[in-house]
Order: C-alpha cells, then structure tokens, then sequence
C-alpha cells in the first residue's frame, strides 16, 4: 500500500520585511506556517534581517 505524500509547498519568492525596534526586529509578513522560500528571497531575507538587527542594536545602544 502506498503513502498519500502531499505536493510540496510553492516556495516563496517574497523576501521578509524586517523592521528595526528598539532592541528588536519585527519582521512584518511572517507567514502563519513553515516557510520554504525560493534561494533567492532566503537570501534577500538573510541579509535584510542582518541589516535591521543592527539598526536595531544601534537604536538600543547608540554609543555603539
């Protein structure tokens, strides 16, 4: 007998849109489940988090 295995999820081609706080990042459009996104937006993901923690980090600590 044979498993039923559903299709895999369409990957997103959005990036996340990460937002500095102060002392955090709000990432705006998360979505409700798992991600799988395309190489390309996990990548533009990637570094937009990196670039908002800093800001972030810098909102917090301005002497850094």
């Amino acid at each position: 007998m044979s498993e039923h295995v559903p299709p895999a999820p369409i990957p997103m081609r959005k990036p996340l849109t990460p937002r500095a706080g102060d002392g955090c990042v709000n990432v705006v459009d998360p979505p409700e489940v798992a991600m799988v996104l395309t190489p390309d937006a996990a990548e533009i993901s990637g570094l937009r988090l990196i670039a908002e923690a800093d800001a972030a980090r810098r909102k917090a600590n301005p002497g850094l």
